[in-house]
């Protein structure tokens, strides 16, 4: 993750929170950056040193500066942390701020997350099921046949993200398997397929 910091500098002088948490915002340019800033309330301290920390690990390139710009993905949540320490005081004043980046999470990749066939136990026939994972609702689900078979029966609860297909079989012909493909579509025109053989002894 990038992390840049901006605005402020080194620090010196009464310009530093005293006791307080750090006040942070999102960047006004609409990117997924984060401000945080040290507040500018010192009691008249002089302040010595400032580190900053996120979820509590070290941010060291940030050491001294009052005001950093964090780069973050859309939706992630974390704890920015800070210690300021005053030349007229031994204590060091600490403070924390959740934040929450701004802008909205992209969606997971569409994919097909499972998919069986298997023969009717009552009739000459052949199910397959599948379920999908991922993309933008709402989907669509559609399954063909490579040959000149009859189209498969389908029920598809694209809410769920599950769709089944119910296909009829000649086990007379000498060659009763062909393959069929279940192509997923969402609302974005992204899409995930599956193929199987059905009809198989």
């Amino acid at each position: 993750m990038l992390l840049t910091a901006v605005l402020g500098g080194l620090l010196s002088g009464a310009s530093a929170a005293h006791a307080s948490d750090p006040v942070c915002r999102p960047s006004l340019l609409g990117t997924p950056n984060v401000i945080c800033t040290v507040p500018s309330d010192t009691d008249g301290l002089r302040i010595d040193f400032i580190t900053w920390t996120k979820n509590d690990s070290d941010l060291r390139e940030f050491d001294d500066i009052r005001q950093i710009n964090l780069s973050c993905t859309p939706g992630e949540t974390f704890v920015i942390g800070v210690t300021v320490g005053f030349i007229e005081e031994v204590d060091q004043n600490t403070g924390s701020t959740p934040v929450t980046c701004p802008g909205s999470r992209p969606p997971a990749a569409l994919r097909i997350e499972s998919g069986e066939c298997s023969r009717d136990q009552n009739g000459p026939g052949f199910t397959c099921h599948a379920r999908w994972a991922g993309g933008v609702d709402p989907a669509t689900a559609s399954w063909q046949v490579t040959t000149r078979r009859p189209a498969p029966y389908v029920i598809t609860d694209a809410g769920a993200r599950v769709t089944e297909a119910h296909f009829s079989c000649n086990y007379n012909q000498a060659e009763s398997d062909y393959r069929t493909t279940l192509t997923v579509r969402d609302a974005v025109g992204a899409q995930a397929s599956w193929s199987a053989y059905v009809c198989a002894w």
